[in-house]
């Protein structure tokens, strides 16, 4: 009996432990368990643009009489300050005055995200999102990147200690890192012969040197400088000389002279075709009166026929007589047969 007692207070403890581990996240939560959740992904931008940073509260719970700072380098120096539910403009950054704010409406949900507009690209980097509610504070971070595009690449031939000839691709002012694509006269990849440096300048911005040997079989070769997002692109071609390489192939070079001397006989062809034309239109007039005095006359010769012809031909006339059965079936013709 004793047994089956210790068994029941047993179990009745158990359930009692059980119903408490489940109620302390509920509990946690309502004394302020949350915390603040920055972006995983980084903002990207163009100079000028107005971006957001995002940052909210979880779970969703009104922010509306926290305190909320943005800052960077320094807390003391915020980008933006809310608190006692008012902006605090004084204490802000002058550098960020005027130019950033937070949504009332969207504080009451949790979301202090920040609104920045007019971005300059000194201001790319990590900002913090912080937030305090007089009992607890949590913060979290977004990453700006304020892309750059660099210079046209130039493109230049360079000698090495061992007389190696190589081409050299240099660009500078790109944010962020650049990538470098080279290409032989066949548009084929060759960047996997290439040596690339990237090095990083003032104001964080980055310039790229790309160097990769020439070849007697390839004599014109591309650098394409391009950025790792969807951004514009950059390239420069570079066409070696044959004087460079002697043993370059002539066929390019009766290609070329053909090309050149078949763009010079244009001109000529249509002047010469515009002098037959205008040749045509002269003698047309002319052209035309002789055909008709020469039909003419034979017009006329055959209205004058000498009697004596004409007595010839009378007396040489027959009756013709039509046979039904074989003429034309379309043909009538009259009982005689000769009509």
């Amino acid at each position: 009996m004793f047994r089956k007692q210790r068994e029941m207070t047993l179990r009745f403890l158990g359930r009692i432990c059980l119903i408490v581990l489940s109620l302390l996240p509920a509990v946690s939560t309502q004394r302020g368990g949350w915390r603040v959740v920055g972006s995983d992904q980084p903002v990207i931008a163009e100079a000028g643009d107005d971006v957001i940073l995002p940052c909210h509260i979880s779970p969703r719970v009104s922010a509306v009489d926290m305190e909320v700072r943005w800052f960077r380098e320094r807390f003391d120096t915020p980008v933006h300050l809310y608190l006692n539910q008012n902006d605090q403009p004084g204490t802000q950054d002058s550098d960020y005055q005027g130019r950033t704010a937070l949504s009332p409406s969207a504080l009451e949900t949790g979301d202090i995200s920040l609104r920045l507009r007019y971005i300059r690209p000194s201001e790319r980097g990590v900002y913090t999102c912080f937030a305090d509610d007089g009992s607890q504070y949590e913060e979290g971070q977004a990453e700006v990147i304020v892309a750059a595009l660099g210079t046209q690449p130039s493109v230049s031939m360079d000698y090495t200690q061992g007389e190696q000839t190589r081409l050299v691709c240099r660009s500078e002012g790109w944010d962020p890192e650049p990538e470098v694509i080279w290409r032989d006269r066949n548009g084929n990849d060759v960047t996997s012969l290439s040596n690339t440096t990237l090095l990083r300048v003032s104001q964080g911005l980055r310039s790229v040197s790309s160097y990769i040997k020439i070849k007697q079989q390839s004599n014109v070769f591309s650098c394409l400088v391009r950025s790792k997002i969807p951004k514009p692109d950059w390239e420069s071609k570079l066409h070696i000389s044959s004087d460079f390489f002697p043993g370059v192939s002539g066929w390019m070079v009766a290609f070329f002279l053909t090309l050149a001397l078949s763009i010079g006989a244009i001109p000529l062809l249509v002047i010469q075709w515009r002098r037959m034309d205008a040749m045509e239109r002269q003698f047309e007039p002319m052209a035309a009166l002789y055909l008709y005095q020469n039909l003419r006359k034979e017009l006329e010769s055959m209205r004058q026929i000498p009697k004596s012809e004409w007595k010839w031909i009378l007396s040489s006339a027959v009756d013709v007589t039509l046979d039904p059965d074989t003429a034309n079936r379309w043909l009538i013709l009259s009982a005689e047969g000769n009509e």
